[in-house]
């Protein structure tokens, strides 16, 4: 079989072994988390998320149009923090690419302090789910909970219109990304490895 150079497969697929065999090796791992919740579930868990960096003098809140030119600001500080791979491509969103987005019906949520943005979400519907597009805090805030926050907050906005199914992912090495999603409650998928070639049989 003709295969490419880079090769994703979940690593619970009998493939893995067939691409070690023939000479590809692991050079990245990737993730996906579902959160299922249902008309009982108890959303305490994100009240308190919310509340706590409210408490700390931030405002979260859903953003409009007016608010894409600091989206496009935090997403530039942040452009080289995101891991880039063949799984995990971050397309830097330009203001131009933001309206376009917000036009099909992304959403986006937002965490300030004293009017300034530091934290960004953004989700978009796929079928019956919402999948998180990107998170993005900036540097200065970081390990304040800011990214779990925000994610909250755009969970309990969507539950409260009927969404009951979360999807999210990204490059296991964004440690930090993986941690605040298990905190929500995600459930993780199988990884997903990527495979290049290194040598053939």
């Amino acid at each position: 079989m003709k295969r490419s150079g880079v090769v994703l497969v979940r690593e619970d697929d009998p493939r893995c072994a067939e691409l070690e065999t023939e000479g590809y090796e692991v050079v990245g791992y990737s993730w996906g988390a579902n959160l299922r919740l249902d008309d009982s579930s108890d959303l305490a868990m994100f009240d308190e998320r919310v509340r706590r960096v409210r408490n700390e003098g931030f405002n979260i809140r859903e953003l409009s149009n007016a608010d894409l030119a600091e989206v496009s600001e935090v997403e530039l500080a942040n452009v080289n923090d995101y891991p880039q791979s063949a799984a995990t491509h971050h397309e830097m969103p330009t203001l131009e690419l933001l309206v376009g987005m917000i036009h099909a019906g992304v959403r986006f949520w937002g965490v300030f302090l004293e009017g300034k943005l530091a934290a960004v979400t953004s989700l978009e519907r796929k079928d019956q789910r919402w999948n998180t597009k990107f998170t993005s805090v900036l540097a200065e805030y970081r390990g304040r909970g800011l990214g779990a926050a925000v994610k909250a907050a755009s969970i309990l906005t969507l539950f409260n219109e009927g969404v009951r199914w979360f999807s999210t992912g990204g490059a296991a090495s964004n440690e930090a990304s993986l941690g605040a999603n298990r905190t929500l409650g995600y459930v993780l998928e199988p990884m997903w490895r990527t495979y290049s070639i290194t040598h053939r049989q």
